[in-house]
């Protein structure tokens, strides 16, 4: 497979949740972008590519929360890859900062955020 990432992703451990038409439960994080995020969602009812779901992740130790509209874009056993469509001001700004942290290079993560405002 190709690799047609344009956002890095970073390994991240927090409490999660997804809703798939108004089903909500647990998802495990297994990595996030500015872009999307890939979790394992075992349990949940079946899902296709192009399905819409809410992604809710709670940031240890804080009251911050993130919330994500988003669409299902990959499938591979109980893993489910998401794109976000939709987020608040809010959670923008603590994901980007979450994703400055937590990698190597905070000037691309810094890129990247303009690449994705800049993006129609």
């Amino acid at each position: 497979m190709t690799e047609m990432r344009r956002f890095s992703r970073v390994n991240f451990d927090a409490e999660s949740f997804v809703e798939f038409g108004g089903v909500r439960g647990e998802a495990h994080l297994m990595d996030i972008s500015l872009r999307g995020a890939l979790i394992a969602a075992g349990g949940h009812p079946p899902v296709k590519l192009g399905d819409p779901c809410k992604l809710t992740i709670h940031l240890d130790g804080s009251d911050v929360v993130l919330r994500f509209e988003a669409q299902v874009v990959h499938m591979e056993d109980d893993e489910i890859g998401v794109k976000f469509v939709r987020e608040d001001l809010d959670t923008m700004i603590h994901l980007r900062r979450l994703m400055e942290f937590n990698t190597a290079d905070p000037d691309e993560i810094r890129k990247e955020l303009a690449f994705l405002i800049n993006t129609p």
